[in-house]
């Protein structure tokens, strides 16, 4: 794949992921992409929270395919919040004392999120 397909892949499936959990966290949690907010308004502002971080991702990276000189960014910032996310998933793991569904997967989306724009930094046009 070129620099740019990565980079739009990277940016279309934060802002659908993103999307889906700001504007419609209990659908998400029925497809068991996020947790079950349902009964706890709290946890839910923080699913929201994150997909809209997600947005802000995905904009920039979309936002990069017209402007090719901010790609690099973009993926860099794509690259920063994904590890800070692995950390927290990390960091939860370990205070839950397991690695459990809910942190397995926030690990995992981070993961590929970040594997996706480093492959984007390392491509060429």
């Amino acid at each position: 794949m070129s620099r740019r397909d990565l980079v739009a892949l990277n940016g279309l499936v934060r802002l659908g992921y993103g999307l889906g959990a700001l504007l419609a966290p209990s659908t998400m949690a029925s497809l068991r992409f996020v947790p079950d907010t349902e009964r706890r308004p709290d946890a839910r502002l923080f699913v929201r929270g994150f997909g809209a971080h997600q947005i802000g991702a995905a904009a920039l990276a979309l936002g990069a395919l017209r402007r090719p000189r901010l790609e690099r960014p973009a993926m860099m910032l794509a690259v920063a919040l994904d590890a800070v996310d692995m950390l927290s998933a990390v960091v939860e793991a370990r205070a839950r004392g397991r690695l459990d569904p809910d942190t397995a997967g926030g690990f995992a989306f981070s993961a590929s999120g970040a594997a996706t724009a480093a492959a984007a930094l390392r491509s060429g046009r």
